[in-house]
């Protein structure tokens, strides 16, 4: 499932499709939450912290990834 869904978000996001953000957002809830479930809290925030870094210059992104899982 954390697969599928960190793929669904990525080829949003890889795609630059910015209009679609809102929906790798919501996908990455999924890979945090089943993350979370398994017990796998730094596999996590090790991804975040590398979408972070990749996709820096996308400021929509950003914004939206510091809204919703750094606060």
């Amino acid at each position: 499932m954390i697969q599928n869904a960190r793929r669904c978000a990525e080829s949003i996001v890889n795609g630059g499709r910015a209009q679609y953000y809102y929906y790798a957002i919501a996908w990455l809830g999924k890979v945090r939450a089943a993350s979370i479930q398994l017990g796998q809290t730094e596999d996590w925030k090790r991804y975040r912290t590398s979408l972070l870094q990749t996709h820096a210059r996308k400021r929509k992104l950003v914004a939206m990834l510091h809204q919703r899982y750094l606060t």
